[in-house]
């Protein structure tokens, strides 16, 4: 199952390298960080993917990677990433406003989106929700990979397969 994991991450990478692109995919990996106790959550998408389904929900253009980047881009960028990917731990979503944006990253045609959820207590089952971009192309493909302890499973989700349960 790692090596399959692997492989659909490195071809999904060399894809969303390309300037265009023949699929929409993206990519998220949830890591369990046991010295701080956190998620770390990071989101790779095609930025003119993402930002045309910004302009088509909101009537906004973001403009980023531009000079002229609307000012309060990252409150855009914020609500649809929690509007569309949920993670639940032990039964229990996680809250928003636990949910702390680290950063953003836009290179090679793409915006990585880096998140931290601060944990407490055993984790028994995790599951995940990925709606991304699913409302605006009917062939997605939403990559999710999970690591946590020695655990690392890579998924596939699409818009008639949305969520994934884990149990420890």
């Amino acid at each position: 199952m790692l090596k399959r994991s692997l492989y659909i991450v490195v071809i999904a990478f060399i894809l969303m390298g390309n300037a265009m692109h023949p699929v929409h995919v993206t990519v998220t990996n949830i890591d369990f960080n046991s010295k701080q106790k956190a998620f770390d959550i990071s989101t790779k998408l095609f930025l003119d993917d993402f930002q045309s389904v910004i302009l088509k929900n909101s009537k906004v253009d973001l403009n980023l990677g531009k000079p002229n980047v609307l000012l309060n881009a990252d409150e855009y960028i914020k609500d649809y990433i929690s509007d569309n990917i949920r993670i639940t731990i032990n039964k229990n979503k996680l809250s928003s406003k636990k949910l702390i944006f680290i950063r953003k990253e836009i290179s090679e045609g793409a915006i990585w989106l880096y998140y931290s959820y601060q944990l407490s207590g055993k984790i028994e089952s995790i599951e995940v929700e990925n709606n991304l971009l699913n409302d605006y192309y009917s062939d997605m493909t939403n990559l999710v990979i999970i690591k946590y302890n020695e655990l690392e499973s890579g998924y596939s989700l699409n818009k008639n397969n949305t969520t994934i349960k884990i149990s420890s």
